[in-house]
């Protein structure tokens, strides 16, 4: 077996890629695209940003595995997807030059039917549980006293929707604080796979942001995304998010989405009850897992 660190000129090994992928389950930490004019544009500014690497391990010209490496070092931790963590021990020494002295992170589906609990090199930190809802009737709520929320255009508001994420969410397990170029990119990047953004905020009769939502439609498929909701933590526990989550999800139903699917910490209580109690149920979780020395 031998490994190739994938670069932009290697158009060939990019097509197998897409290839070794397009039949295989979603595994790890984000979905490929299965369509390869975007799964291409998306793993082009992956190879373009130098906080990744793919490494390749291929058997006589044949992909047999692949290593996503993502370091994050303002948190001293990599995080790595996979298909076949079994793998990962045999190619340790080669990660390791990569991650350096980061930690590093592996996060790994119920569905993709692998036991953790077998490997001794790993170690579970957090889970997450995979929500969806399938519903064409808008979902009634309760409208919240001194507070209202609206939707704002993204690229007029840039600044302040960076800044009202980091409030929200700097304390957020494996969070990286934003900057305007990261979220202008990230913005670009779903644009450039066929996925419109949509941005609610919750504002105060002052005008204060105290709270936000992004949702994204994939416009070739249907599915949505509550991709993120937040509430800066000194206006917490006032209904706040149920209300904005509610709005959010409404628009995308009115926007004929197929089915909406989220994430969400498995110890955040409180936001769990609020998706159970809008439609929400679980259909897949996921562990992340620290590889141990």
């Amino acid at each position: 077996m031998k490994t190739i660190t994938l670069n932009i000129d290697n158009e060939i090994l990019i097509s197998d890629l897409f290839e070794f992928l397009s039949d295989k389950p979603d595994h790890g930490f984000r979905d490929f695209h299965k369509y390869k004019k975007f799964f291409l544009e998306e793993i082009t500014k992956i190879i373009g940003d130098n906080r990744y690497k793919i490494l390749i391990s291929h058997i006589d010209k044949k992909i047999e595995n692949y290593f996503l490496i993502k370091n994050e070092d303002s948190l001293n931790r990599s995080i790595i997807m996979t298909f076949d963590v079994r793998k990962i021990s045999e190619y340790m020494h080669e990660i390791k030059k990569i991650t350096k002295s980061n930690k590093i992170e592996i996060a790994i589906r119920d569905s993709n039917d692998i036991n953790p609990n077998e490997f001794s090199f790993l170690r579970l930190i957090k889970i997450y549980d995979f929500m969806k809802i399938n519903s064409s009737e808008k979902i009634p709520f309760t409208k919240i006293k001194d507070f209202k929320v609206c939707s704002v255009d993204e690229n007029k508001n840039i600044e302040r929707l960076v800044n009202i994420q980091n409030d929200c969410f700097s304390d957020h397990y494996g969070y990286e604080i934003n900057s305007i170029k990261d979220f202008r990119e990230e913005l670009n990047s779903l644009k450039h796979t066929n996925i419109k953004s949509f941005f609610n905020i919750s504002k105060s009769k002052s005008g204060i942001w105290v709270g936000y939502t992004w949702t994204q439609k994939n416009l070739s498929n249907g599915q949505s995304k509550l991709s993120m909701c937040g509430v800066k933590k000194e206006f917490r526990n006032k209904g706040l998010a149920k209300e904005l989550i509610i709005i959010a999800i409404n628009e995308l139903i009115k926007s004929n989405c197929d089915e909406i699917v989220l994430e969400v910490d498995q110890e955040n209580i409180p936001a769990k009850k609020i998706y159970e109690e809008i439609g929400f149920y679980t259909y897949d979780k996921l562990g992340w897992y620290e590889l141990l020395d």
